[in-house]
């Protein structure tokens, strides 16, 4: 029997979904429907309210976790999409692309999140 890494892969798949589940649509309720105003005034208040909420580091974190996971969570839906329609004699380069790509972009949200 030969080793296998698919498990780690799978626990990220499994926990980026959960977390997405329970918080991308509080983060859309917030920053879609309730934050949005055409008066300038309030619109500076409640921006200094969620950038004074996100600016706690446990915020962060949490945001940063769910970023992270719903990458890989994305990426490996993505790769076995790809692998299921015909591409699986490359799935070695497909792997490498779709798990690069969510390390890049968690890196980028990173950056974006704790350099504010």
């Amino acid at each position: 029997m030969s080793k296998s890494n698919e498990a780690f892969w799978w626990s990220l798949f499994s926990a980026g979904g959960v977390l997405a589940a329970l918080f991308i649509p509080g983060i859309i309720l917030v920053s879609g429907f309730l934050l949005p105003t055409a008066d300038p005034v309030q619109a500076a208040e409640r921006y200094a309210n969620i950038h004074g909420i996100i600016s706690w580091w446990p915020v962060r974190a949490v945001l940063f976790l769910v970023i992270f996971l719903s990458f890989f969570h994305c990426a490996h839906r993505v790769r076995h999409t790809l692998m299921d329609v015909g591409l699986r004699r490359v799935e070695g380069p497909l792997m490498a692309v779709c798990y690069i790509s969510a390390f890049v972009g968690s890196v980028t949200a990173a950056i974006v999140l704790f350099g504010m």
